[in-house]
């Protein structure tokens, strides 16, 4: 076998180590692309969750408002007619046994009645009411932690996606470094071979 043979055996193994090399590189790249591409899919398929769920719940919310509001205008609808009722029953009463309901104790009692019933009819609008703004104002909370929680696990998704882009750049840059070096060693080995010394070894 000859020196030039030789030497360009040598040069040969070395850029064949280093495609090697290069190509391993290369895939390790592409992995993490791939890696952070089927991540940041994940991460969208389980904001849109965390979407449809939190709507639902702030939707359910929305209706319990709606729902206390109105059994709040029914206990006072009811409270209301209650006291008219009352009134007229203590009238009605008041004129079986001949005595005047418009003056003197029947009619104090009959506007305290009324005053009763005016009281709770006020009071159960406005228990209703603050339990429909308590409702409200928590299901638009709960609209805004989704919204939050959504946009930070698509963030997250985004960014396993960055870093998986730029493992792949850097691969690339890896990789040509790698057959760069192999190129480098292999004509230095194939220099080293096919030009031996004045002694006549061969440098390796």
């Amino acid at each position: 076998m000859g020196i030039e043979t030789l030497a360009a055996g040598a040069f040969g193994a070395q850029l064949i180590g280093g495609a090697a090399s290069a190509a391993s590189t290369l895939a390790g790249g592409n992995y993490a692309k791939s890696a952070g591409a089927m991540q940041k899919q994940a991460a969208e398929v389980t904001a849109r969750q965390i979407e449809a769920k939190g709507a639902y719940e702030a939707g359910q919310t929305e209706v319990n408002a709606a729902q206390a509001l109105a059994s709040a205008q029914r206990k006072a609808f009811d409270a209301k007619e209650q006291a008219r009722l009352a009134g007229s029953t203590l009238r009605a009463r008041a004129g079986a046994s001949g005595v005047d309901a418009g003056v003197g104790s029947p009619a104090e009692a009959a506007g305290q009645l009324a005053a009763r019933g005016e009281y709770e009819t006020l009071m159960n609008l406005y228990a209703g009411q603050s339990a429909q703004t308590g409702l409200l104002n928590e299901a638009a909370a709960q609209r805004y932690s989704t919204k939050v929680a959504a946009q930070s696990t698509r963030f997250g998704g985004d960014v396993a996606e960055w870093e998986g882009q730029a493992k792949a750049k850097a691969s690339k840059l890896a990789a040509l470094g790698t057959l760069a070096g192999a190129a480098g060693a292999g004509f230095g080995s194939y220099y080293n071979i096919s030009s031996p010394s004045k002694t006549g070894a061969v440098k390796f």
